[in-house]
């Protein structure tokens, strides 16, 4: 297979991720995706570097609207700090012939909400600060095929520790679990980096107040050059819900009712480069498309270390 044809068998599979998530129903009220859609933009996802453990820390920040189901803003303003550090030991051991890894990931939260029409709540300003629900990926396993090409899989679970209390405007994490498994495909050869990493979240229910968030996708793209000690290239990442909602709460869990799906595709560049010992990466993101989510720019600044 030529680079030229990986990568549009690359995109190809992104489209189909997006025609086949269908008609769905949105999360519970209050409660973003568990960590940022895009999160894993700019790594060669499918492939494992040198055994050791690995600190990585990622910083971003988003100013957003809220957008309604036809894309049109209705009202909802957000400023979002995030935060997450995340800590990977790669043993250097095999396991079904892939080399493994695990992680775990913490992130912190702070956001400011304006409501300035009733479309969506009561009117005023909220703000809140806190950590969301951690990660743990017990199982990630990539595999070298050979020429440059990878592929990878794993599974992770974020637990229900998050700051969450019935009835706030504004929630960091969710009282319920959440299983996410992925895969990954990487071109890895003479300077480039075209990763595609598909994840799918399912949850269960919640068992304060009865609701069930329905499952979502999440795809993040990368394809970059890299010469001497710098990176650029373009970066995007997609999200939607594919299942519905389950409301069983009655009146008391928001009126007994749901909620419409979200969606969101954004696209965006990326420029990193070396500095002794750590890899620093910045990017910036903007969605061209928003369905009952935020949409607006997003500024990422990422930094691995290896110990």
């Amino acid at each position: 297979m030529t680079f030229r044809g990986f990568l549009t068998r690359l995109c190809a599979v992104a489209m189909g991720c997006g025609v086949a998530a269908g008609v769905a129903q949105a999360r519970e009220p209050g409660i973003a995706p568990m960590i940022p859609p895009g999160l894993t933009m700019g790594l060669p996802i499918a492939v494992n570097p040198p055994p050791g453990v690995y600190l990585t820390n990622r910083t971003a920040f988003y100013s957003a609207k809220l957008y309604d189901n036809n894309g049109h803003y209705n009202g909802q303003k957000a400023d979002i700090l995030s935060n997450s550090v995340q800590l990977t030991w790669i043993p250097g051991v095999e396991l079904l012939g892939g080399t493994y890894k695990a992680f775990v990931m913490a992130p912190y939260v702070d956001i400011h909400q304006k409501r300035t029409t009733t479309a969506v709540g009561r009117l005023g300003s909220w703000h809140t600060s806190g950590f969301g629900n951690p990660k743990i990926q017990p199982l990630d396993l990539a595999w070298n095929l050979g020429d440059g090409f990878n592929v990878s899989a794993g599974v992770g679970v974020y637990l229900p520790i998050g700051n969450w209390s019935a009835g706030s405007a504004i929630n960091l994490g969710g009282k319920f679990w959440t299983v996410e498994p992925s895969v990954g495909v990487t071109y890895l050869k003479d300077g480039w980096n075209a990763s595609l990493q598909i994840l799918y979240d399912t949850n269960t229910r919640n068992p304060d107040n009865h609701y069930r968030s329905g499952d979502q996708v999440f795809a993040n793209a990368t394809v970059t050059k890299t010469i001497d000690e710098w990176t650029i290239g373009p970066v995007g990442y997609y999200q939607k819900q594919v299942t519905a909602d389950s409301n069983t709460g009655g009146r008391a869990t928001f009126g007994g009712a749901i909620f419409k799906e979200p969606e969101q595709l954004a696209l965006g560049g990326l420029v990193g480069r070396q500095i002794g010992p750590v890899r620093f990466t910045g990017m910036v993101t903007s969605e061209v498309m928003a369905r009952n989510t935020y949409g607006g720019t997003k500024f990422w600044l990422n930094a691995n270390y290896k110990f």
